[in-house]
């Protein structure tokens, strides 16, 4: 009985202590019910529309009531009901019925409460409050809508409820968009207040007079259709005294979390495709928790098979008797066949972009215009509200389309004050506009109010700047609303231009009178373009090498870096290109999550936050994200999880090369792909589809860079091989310009590079010049700025090949340019540096920031001191002490006789004093591990004859040393060997290496070399600590001496088996400051670049 108690008091403890944790921190700890109090649901319907049945006739709220009922029924008393505005308008039935049969299903189903919507105004408040909510069991709350007589609110501003003895406060609002995009007839006596500050006040008084235990915000308010920003974060995140958030007016999926103030923020979709379900637990000292939000667990769908669209649903009888009454009472209204529909849907799509045409806009506006006679006539996009589906057009099918009771206003207007309007439209927040009677062109890279370019007739014929037209437009556009001042200021404001037909109505009246004169199609299907966007092109816009870099700030300084950089630019960037043409396709090419701290940190240590790489390139709205060489770097394990977080942003991860073994593809001809081989997107450019298709490709040399078990089950083709075969699938696929993302750079498969046994990792230009059907190449890997328009295909065409420099220091943008037959005219390309004249973007530092402050407090973990300072100068041209830092702590953890090791920064620094974390992730940019490998005395000097190819040729002893540029080594390809005294001479011309094996065959650089002040001989053995890289084969290196990369008969030492992550030579060397605790750089002048012609020294 005692074990019993303690064990009880302990796990009380611990739970108190979580809970502690959990406020002081604000980071979200999972709770047991069953141990800490009470469970609730909370279930969300928003923007239901009407929707008790959907087109084809499905039980939707039936099926809804079933599921909320079984929600109910297995946690009675404790599930509350919540409705996000816009409920009642938009089908045939509840438009008809003024939104009662709607309430009946809702209060029947036990809804507790609702907020207001934008739609809710659709038929005056009055019909809200007097006909719909009429006997409805449930109340509209809303905190920001005042009356302007009388300055007081027009619904309670929130209502308790109590579950459970828990009482709940709901505080309500409403869209401050409202009287923009409702009738202003509707709205003009209402004001529409700022929802943070009148929710803010509800929630300060709630609480300070002790009224509720729980405190929900109910708006009608959405997002960036992006689950991460929007009004709703925006507003969430200025909120007190608020524990959730629920949504609703855009018609989405949202189960996120308020950057600032890690409030909850859900909204539950549209139309009764699927509920919020939040669940919360309140502990016996009313300390709430709210289940972390995600739309697999928070959202369900019912719009599936498992829902309403099964063939034999499970639904709620009652409702369905309700659904079922109702639509008896409209069935004479609205079954009426007024008309037929034979072929494919008819559509609103726009084939223009951003602003066009559509089958159904051209329809609805001719409709509009020859009701009344007028020589013009207007539509709104947002008052046509769906597609008409194949099959009968019926009296319904019109109400649906037009749910709204706009009439008809006629009125003249001159060509300048028509082209206000129209200017209106195309503007940069504009809503567009259908026309019939006119067509028009504009350029939407012109200023926003200077881009209309020429207004005629239908046929083409001018209009003079004397003459005027008579406009018919729908009430709504005609007094002001979305936008459309021109038109009240010209004739809107004037009741007697009313003629009070009703757009709907006449759009009946033309389908019963032209029911069976259009042959099998009582609408047309044909979209004849009446607006062009002059500016039509398509602009890729593409980052490499990230390396891990979100900010402007580096994080060896602590300041902002000398070349600015960051993804935080490029977003400032990707957003003024979005803003002139919002025709673009955003890639990355790779090797994005190693290189700072920041992506080291989520690789490996915390392993279950959301990926902050993949989080900020999905809030950058990322096409696609490539795979580079550096992605392997920390296995497959942390590889899929953060190819599932890209996922989870909505970003699919590219590799067309990269196959599984031994596991067949989907039509069984081949092994499956690891991940996607190409992104399609389409664009309407003038009416025209045009495909986009990217192909990711990665470099194949990563075997011979990383360990076998960080990519064990892969292989990697040959770019040229695979491009050729993708570039025909995506042709075959309809793609109309192609692009190849290949993490690989130019210059590859030259004689000099073949001859020096450089790996053929850069093939950017044989893809170029081998593969046809290729518009442009973005390339990678190489950290140089490339815009090379030299290369050309087999069949001549040039291909441009663009590549930016590392570390998100700039992006590469190409500017496809489409001719009026929908074909490429011609592709401009360039490399856009970001300097410190582009800002950081606001969201995205706001975004990371959380996760910076984290790797800041890492960063400066003390772990020693140094008497002096490290620095990265020289280390090229002579012995450095941060290079015998780096080799003295290889040897000594290895225990071998000597180490290699090669520069990795050239802007490495240890500071004098205490030195940090921060420090060694400067000093040793990499996660290498190490090794210790057994070498013979002609295999050490082999290795170093192959190491100072890196050195051109000198002819005169006062010749500076310089690199060889033909051969063009990388800095971390020249390696410096400890342990051992020897010069370089540089008179002597660099080592050949065999073309076949890739060894060297003869040099004579090295001189002298010596260990312990003996001569090596060819058949001495020496142990040699060297990292994976190399051990892998990385630079060659293995391969040139006569060695076989990855081979463990070699072996005598392996970090990562001896100590796991700490096994990696950065923590080697943080493990030798704490041991040693204080180190002073030193430096032996073990080696020497020599101009002058030296004879080897006999031995003594």
């Amino acid at each position: 009985m005692k074990k019993s108690l303690s064990f009880k008091k302990i796990v009380a403890f611990l739970t108190t202590f979580c809970l502690t944790i959990t406020l002081l921190t604000g980071f979200p700890v999972l709770a047991y019910a069953e141990e800490i109090g009470k469970s609730f649901d909370i279930v969300e319907v928003t923007d239901f529309h009407g929707a008790l049945t959907d087109a084809s006739g499905n039980p939707v709220a039936g099926v809804l009531a079933d599921r909320i009922n079984s929600i109910k029924e297995s946690n009675k008393d404790r599930t509350l009901i919540l409705g996000g505005g816009d409920l009642y308008q938009g089908s045939a039935t509840s438009n008809i019925m003024k939104g009662v049969p709607v309430q009946e299903v809702f209060t029947e189903i036990g809804m507790d409460v609702t907020t207001l919507g934008n739609h809710e105004f659709d038929w005056g408040l009055d019909t809200i409050k007097d006909t719909t909510m009429n006997g409805s069991g449930y109340s509209i709350v809303c905190s920001n809508l005042y009356n302007k007589n009388t300055g007081k609110r027009v619904f309670d501003s929130y209502k308790i409820v109590t579950k459970d003895g828990i009482r709940i406060a709901i505080i309500g609002g409403i869209t401050t968009e409202t009287p923009s995009i409702v009738l202003p007839e509707y709205v003009k006596d209402y004001e529409f207040r700022d929802l943070a500050s009148e929710i803010n006040s509800v929630a300060s008084e709630i609480k300070q007079n002790n009224l509720a235990d729980v405190t929900l915000a109910l708006v009608h308010e959405g997002d960036n259709k992006d689950n991460a920003t929007g009004p709703i974060f925006d507003m969430t995140n200025k909120l007190q005294n608020v524990d959730a958030v629920f949504g609703g007016h855009t018609h989405t999926k949202v189960c996120g979390t308020a950057s600032s103030t890690k409030i909850p923020v859900y909204i539950g979709n549209s139309y009764g495709k699927g509920y919020i379900n939040a669940k919360f637990t309140i502990t016996d000292n009313k300390k709430i928790k709210f289940e972390i939000p995600s739309i697999d667990k928070s959202y369900t769908a019912i719009d599936n098979e498992n829902g309403y669209k099964n063939s034999n649903p499970r639904t709620d009888k009652d409702i369905d008797k309700v659904v079922n009454e109702a639509n008896a009472k409209v069935y004479p209204i609205t079954s009426e066949v007024i008309g037929y529909n034979t072929e494919k849907d008819l559509t609103r799509e726009k084939d223009a972009y951003p602003y066009g045409s559509s089958v159904l806009g051209n329809w609805a506006s001719d409709i509009t215009r020859s009701a009344v006679k007028a020589d013009v006539g207007v539509q709104n996009n947002g008052g046509l509200r769906i597609d008409i589906p194949q099959g009968d057009i019926t009296t319904g099918t019109m109400w649906k389309f037009m749910p709204f009771d706009n009439t008809i206003y006629k009125f003249s207007m001159t060509k300048a004050q028509l082209k206000e309007a129209l200017e209106q439209a195309v503007a940069d927040k504009g809503k567009g506009l259908q026309v019939s009677g006119i067509k028009f062109t504009y350029d939407s890279n012109l200023q926003s109010g200077n881009r209309i370019i020429d207004i005629t007739r239908e046929d083409g014929t001018t209009i003079s700047e004397t003459e005027t037209l008579s406009v018919a437009a729908p009430d709504f556009v005609a007094t002001g609303g979305d936008g459309f001042t021109a038109f009240k200021t010209y004739g809107g404001l004037n009741p007697a231009n009313d003629t009070h037909i009703v757009v709907r109505d006449a759009f009946i009246a033309w389908c019963r009178e032209n029911k069976d004169k259009n042959g099998e199609n009582t609408i047309s299907n044909i979209d004849i373009s009446r607006m062009t966007n002059l500016s039509s092109s398509i602009t890729l816009l593409a980052t490499t090498d990230v390396h891990g870099t979100v900010l402007n700030y580096d994080y060896a300084t602590g300041k902002a870096p000398k070349k600015a950089q960051g993804l935080a630019k490029i977003s400032t960037y990707v957003k003024d290109v979005r803003k002139n043409n919002r025709n673009v396709v955003l890639v990355d090419n790779g090797d994005s999550i190693q290189g700072t701290p920041l992506s080291y940190y989520y690789n490996l240590i915390d392993t279950t936050s959301k990926y902050p790489m993949a989080k900020v390139m999905g809030a950058m709205k990322y096409d696609s994200w490539e795979l580079g060489n550096h992605e392997f770097n920390y296995g497959l394990g942390v590889l899929n999880r953060i190819i599932k977080d890209y996922k989870d942003e909505g970003i699919p991860t590219l590799g067309a090369n990269i196959y599984k073994e031994n596991t067949p593809n989907a039509n069984n001809n081949g092994d499956a792909n690891f991940v996607q081989p190409y992104i399609m997107k389409t664009f309407n450019i003038n009416g025209k589809q045009m495909k986009v298709a990217v192909i990711g490709l990665e470099n194949k040399c990563i075997p011979d860079w990383e360990d076998v078990s960080h990519y064990k089950g892969l292989y990697f083709n040959d770019l040229v091989d695979e491009a050729k075969k993708w570039v025909k699938v995506v042709k075959d696929e309809g793609a109309d310009i192609v692009i190849v993302s290949a993490h690989s750079g130019q210059g590859g498969g030259n004689s000099s590079e073949a001859q020096a046994g450089v790996l053929p990792e850069n093939q950017a230009d044989a893809i170029a010049t081998q593969v046809s059907g290729i518009d442009a190449i973005v390339a990678g890997h190489a950290h140089v700025k490339a815009n090379d328009l030299t290369k050309k295909n087999p069949e001549g065409k040039i291909v441009p090949i663009v590549e930016s420099t590392k570390a998100a220091t700039a992006l590469a943008q190409l500017d496809i340019n489409i001719d009026s037959n929908g074909k490429v005219s011609g592709i401009s390309t360039k490399n856009v540096i970001m300097d410190n004249s582009i800002a950081e973007d606001s969201e995205i530092v706001e975004l990371i920031k959380p996760y910076q402050e984290t790797i800041l407090k890492y960063v400066d973990t003390k772990v020693g001191t140094s008497t002096g300072e490290f620095t990265g100068n020289g280390q090229t041209i002579g012995t450095t002490a941060i290079m015998e830092l780096i080799n003295k702590v290889q040897k000594e953890s290895a225990g071998t006789q000597l180490s290699i090791a090669a520069p990795l920064s050239s802007s490495c620094f240890i500071p004098k004093g205490d030195v940090t974390i921060k420090d060694m992730m400067s000093a040793y940019v990499f996660e290498n591990f190490l090794y210790g490998v057994k070498m013979s005395g002609a295999q050490l000097k082999n290795w170093m004859e192959y190491s100072v190819k890196y050195y051109d040729q000198t002819t005169d002893e006062n010749q500076q040393v310089i690199k060889n540029k033909d051969l063009n080594v990388p800095d971390f390809n020249l390696d410096q060997l400890y342990g051992a005294t020897y010069d370089i001479d540089l008179t002597e011309p660099a080592c050949t290496i065999d073309e076949t094996t890739g060894r060297v065959t003869s040099g004579d650089r090295i001189k002298n070399l010596k260990v312990n002040g003996v001569e090596v001989q060819d058949s001495d053995q020496f142990t040699v600590a060297i990292n994976n890289y190399r051990y892998n084969g990385g630079g060659g290196f293995m391969k040139a001496v006569g060695l076989t990369p990855n081979d463990s008969s070699t072996v005598t030492y392996d970090s990562a088996k001896a100590l796991g992550d700490d096994g990696q030579v950065r923590n080697l060397m943080i493990s030798y400051f704490q041991k040693h605790g204080e180190v002073s750089p030193t430096c032996s002048n073990n080696w020497n670049v020599i101009t002058k012609h030296v004879e080897a020294k006999k031995a003594a």
